[in-house]
């Protein structure tokens, strides 16, 4: 297995938190940063972020060098969005809205090879280390080697959790807080936080039964972190890049002015 994804893996199963980092600005030193600062893994995120192709790679580059995962949330599930990414080597592909079943499947047979059912084109570049790796073997052992996680993020999605955590193929589910909590249209925005909750201890109850792990968003602090740990949550983001250089230095501008 991917030595890096066996280590979050491990962690998991000591009962250990796993955290990471969204990363939106271009400079993939900031995902260097973030590795070297300890955390688990990178959210290299392709959906809101502004990068392209290269600054992509570079981040995938960075945040393994600096011994974390590189887990790239991509725009969609078609296969031809996403095939360039997978060559680039990542730990994991992060999938946006998953609201239904069919969707999943499409996500995993973008990242699934013809042999195994998918539609993945055969390309890898740095996926095998420029040719320095066994391109035959890669390819049968590359539906294990990325995780492809799906993202909850919306009351449909929750509607349709159960068939979605069933497809075969994904290792995890990802609980998005913040568009979940948009797609509540006509809860009280004070009712909210325990709704997401519960969908929280939902989703991760299912991904158990499934063989799957379940991420979500937490807060820079231990208490958070133990708070989702709680609710079966075992692997979280805990900042983004540009909020934490934006919100440290707003507090000492006001200090200083103060």
């Amino acid at each position: 297995m991917n030595p890096r994804l066996q280590k979050i893996s491990e962690k998991i199963s000591l009962g250990k938190p796993v955290v990471g980092v969204f990363v939106l600005l271009a400079d993939s030193s900031v995902s260097e940063i973030v590795g070297y600062s300890g955390c688990d893994f990178v959210w290299i995120d392709s959906e809101h972020g502004m990068m392209d192709r290269r600054e992509i790679y570079h981040h995938v580059l960075a945040a393994q060098s600096a011994g974390a995962c590189a887990f790239v949330r991509v725009p969609g599930v078609e296969y031809y969005q996403i095939k360039n990414t997978l060559d680039m080597g990542p730990d994991g592909v992060i999938f946006p809205f998953v609201n239904t079943a069919e969707i999943a499947r499409q996500a995993v047979e973008a990242c699934t090879y013809p042999a195994d059912g998918g539609k993945r084109g055969i390309g890898p570049l740095r996926a095998i280390r420029y040719g320095v790796d066994d391109e035959p073997e890669y390819l049968k052992a590359a539906k294990d080697e990325v995780w492809k996680v799906f993202q909850i993020e919306s009351m449909e999605a929750v509607d349709n959790i159960e068939q979605i955590a069933a497809v075969p193929g994904f290792q995890s589910l990802f609980v998005g807080p913040a568009d979940l909590g948009m797609s509540m249209v006509g809860v009280r925005p004070e009712d909210k936080p325990a709704k997401i909750a519960d969908v929280q201890r939902k989703v991760a109850r299912l991904a158990r039964r499934n063989g799957k792990y379940c991420g979500s968003c937490a807060g820079p602090t231990k208490r958070s972190c133990e708070a989702l740990m709680e609710r079966g949550v075992q692997w979280m983001t805990i900042a983004q890049d540009a909020r934490i250089l934006s919100g440290a230095l707003s507090a000492a501008v006001r200090e200083i002015n103060g």
